[in-house]
């Protein structure tokens, strides 16, 4: 591995314990550190199981529950949950178990995912060591710091129902659900599309709108978690400008989506004889957009 990624790498843990530790000011349980450690650990026994197996795409199951064991170690080490924190716990649970539960069952006896298995070609005997960093840890630096906005808001919040903005939360939770809605039902639609034996390209439902419903659902939902946060702001719990920051948590999200995943999976899509057109009549990602 060479010098400049590994400084990449420890430039890249550093920020994130930033992130987790609010500028290296709260290094103890006041902090994220709780979820952060978890998170690492959490990745790490997925790589060794990947490795036992040679199998390093089962990140990809793993991947919701990371979210769904992270919040509730925050809601644990929370001294004072609210009701908001007992909801974001709760949606994050359903909407991480459903993630991880579709894949294990989509993915179960099934041969390494096209992408790995084409990267691990790419690594030769060197898998194991470049899998560890640029694939197990740089998903567990992107799972939490994706989470993170989420943990500061389960922790931090003083939401009550006497709260005079607690409207823009409803908003914000309603953003989050809008984006459940397009995963679930876009997930469903294609389920019901490829058990039809059908070998054409799904263009009808909520894929007639976007190319990727699932995907531009769970970009609402980051949107919407990240919005509850705006009770932090009228209360001083935590400094205005760290949560700013942690606007990085759904732009981050976005960025994976749009510009790694999307690419990745319609590389694959280009098979289908109505690719082509389909492209140029839906937007890849946002609804009712120009391509």
């Amino acid at each position: 591995m060479d010098k400049k990624r590994i400084v990449i790498y420890i430039l890249l843990f550093l920020a994130t314990l930033a992130i987790a530790t609010q500028g290296f000011t709260k290094i103890g349980l006041d902090g994220l550190i709780v979820p952060l450690i978890f998170t690492f650990a959490y990745f790490t026994t997925i790589f060794i199981i990947a490795t036992a197996i040679k199998n390093n795409s089962i990140v990809d199951i793993g991947w919701g529950m990371g979210f769904v064991v992270g919040s509730w170690l925050t809601l644990m080490v929370t001294e004072n949950p609210t009701v908001l924190s007992y909801i974001i716990v709760g949606f994050i649970s359903v909407w991480g178990l459903r993630l991880s539960l579709r894949l294990l069952k989509r993915n179960y006896g099934k041969p390494e995912d096209f992408r790995y298995a084409q990267w691990r070609k790419e690594w030769g005997d060197k898998v194991v060591l470049i899998a560890f960093f640029r694939v197990f840890m740089v998903q567990g630096i992107i799972n939490f710091i994706v989470g993170s906005a989420s943990y500061t808001v389960i922790k931090y919040n003083e939401f009550s129902f006497d709260f005079a903005h607690q409207y823009l939360v409803y908003i914000a939770l309603l953003i989050a659900f809008v984006g459940l809605f397009f995963e679930v039902v876009g997930d469903e639609q294609l389920r019901q599309h490829i058990n039809k034996g059908s070998h054409k390209l799904l263009q009808s439902g909520l894929w007639s709108i976007t190319r990727h419903p699932n995907y531009f659902g769970e970009i609402l939902i980051w949107i919407g978690l990240y919005a509850t946060g705006i009770t932090l702001f009228f209360t001083g719990s935590v400094n205005p400008i760290y949560y700013i920051i942690l606007v990085i948590s759904p732009v981050l999200m976005t960025t994976v989506l749009v510009k790694i995943s999307t690419p990745l999976l319609e590389e694959n899509m280009k098979k289908y004889d109505a690719w082509e057109e389909y492209t140029k009549e839906v937007p890849m990602i946002f609804p009712w957009t120009k391509k």
